[in-house]
């Protein structure tokens, strides 16, 4: 079953709700899970991710206050030029500009329950869902860098540096465990000690002490690591 991730920004607390249950309503009875996470502003929305945007698909009002949903998916489109964008809107001035950053539909305030279910379903039959959990996204040396989740074998944190190890390459850069693995909550990563994120996908056995990789590479695993690291095991491959 496909997992979505998307993600509504929308200044109306009351079009915000109505639009989360709507997203969900719709992709669940199309038997599909689907995590929406919703925002009041852009520089909300940017806060909390700061890079990559980790969502299949954004729904995004244009009359925000301070930056506005047309400057925000300039912004976006700078790093993801895929990710699908529609506009929600009363805003009827910007529809050219609207497609010139490549929103795949812009829906006039108050639209239709079918037109929302159409531009949903487009999103769901877009080729970026299919390779959604698939590739995971960081940012490195400036660029945005876009690996395969199965070639990543662990990452691991040293001071205020991550190293993420894929099967062919390494990259280090500034940052924390901490942030790591709220952008990556998936059920394949797990710790295996403080200071070291497994990938599940990779592992090939383990011992109480423990866990050796698809490469060869050996990861220690830590006592208070340990129960959660062998259940996460079971219950991904089992």
């Amino acid at each position: 079953m496909k997992h979505l991730r998307i993600a509504i920004c929308e200044d109306d607390k009351t079009q915000l709700k109505y639009l989360q249950l709507e997203v969900q309503k719709f992709y669940e009875s199309n038997g599909l899970t689907v995590e929406v996470e919703t925002f009041e502003s852009a520089e909300e929305l940017l806060f909390q991710y700061s890079s990559a945007l980790p969502f299949q698909c954004l729904l995004l009002d244009i009359g925000l206050k301070k930056m506005d949903g047309m400057k925000l998916a300039k912004h976006i489109r700078k790093e993801d030029k895929e990710l699908p964008i529609i506009f929600i809107t009363g805003e009827k001035d910007f529809v050219f500009e609207g497609y010139k950053v490549g929103a795949i539909r812009y829906l006039l305030k108050p639209y239709k329950k079918e037109d929302l279910a159409e531009a949903l379903s487009s999103v769901a039959e877009c080729k970026k869902i299919e390779q959604a959990e698939e590739y995971i996204g960081f940012r490195y040396q400036g660029e945005y860098v876009k690996i395969k989740k199965s070639d990543i074998l662990f990452a691991k944190v040293n001071e205020h540096y991550l190293c993420i190890k894929s099967k062919d390459k390494e990259y280090e850069y500034k940052g924390s465990m901490k942030q790591l693995r709220e952008e990556w909550e998936d059920s394949c990563f797990v710790m295996a000690n403080r200071s070291t994120l497994l990938n599940l996908q990779n592992v090939e056995r383990m011992t109480r002490t423990e866990c050796f990789l698809s490469d060869g590479s050996v990861v220690k695993i830590s006592r208070g690591c340990g129960k959660d690291l062998n259940q996460a095991f079971k219950e991904y491959y089992f």
